[in-house]
């Protein structure tokens, strides 16, 4: 009966020892995959109340716009020119007419061609969102 319970609590301890082993092992592989979820730096920058005309409409659009950077150069870069990119959200959106603006689809075409010129402006990958505050059509 000795060698019995004697064997049963090698397996017991050698089956606590795997566990733990996979356990720190599972800890390790996460901590080192690059795929892993990790806090990525941005930068947001955004600009004043716009009112622009829209075209072939007697309404206007108030918009409040932020840009988000991945990189704090491309952050600097935005911020010293606002007139530049304030300049070409003008022109992008008094081409719009309201049925171009209306909806989720309409807002959503809107920001992914405001951030496409944005990023040719300043032929700077690193602008990598476009959000509306404020988005209101009178």
């Amino acid at each position: 009966m000795g060698s019995k319970n004697t064997i049963i609590i090698i397996v017991i301890i050698a089956l606590i020892f795997s566990i733990a082993g996979v356990a720190i092992g599972i800890m390790i592989y996460k901590n080192k995959n690059p795929n892993s979820q990790k806090e990525i730096a941005t930068y947001s920058l955004t600009l004043e109340d716009m009112y622009c005309n829209i075209k072939d409409s007697k309404k206007i659009l108030k918009v409040k716009i932020t840009l988000e950077a991945a990189d704090k150069k491309t952050h600097e870069k935005l911020d010293g020119k606002q007139f530049l990119i304030r300049d070409d959200l003008n022109k992008i959106i008094r081409n719009k007419t309201e049925d171009d603006l209306k909806g989720k689809e309409g807002q959503v075409n809107l920001q992914k061609e405001i951030k496409e010129s944005v990023i040719k402006l300043f032929n700077d990958e690193n602008i990598t969102n476009v959000y509306f505050s404020d988005f209101i059509i009178q």
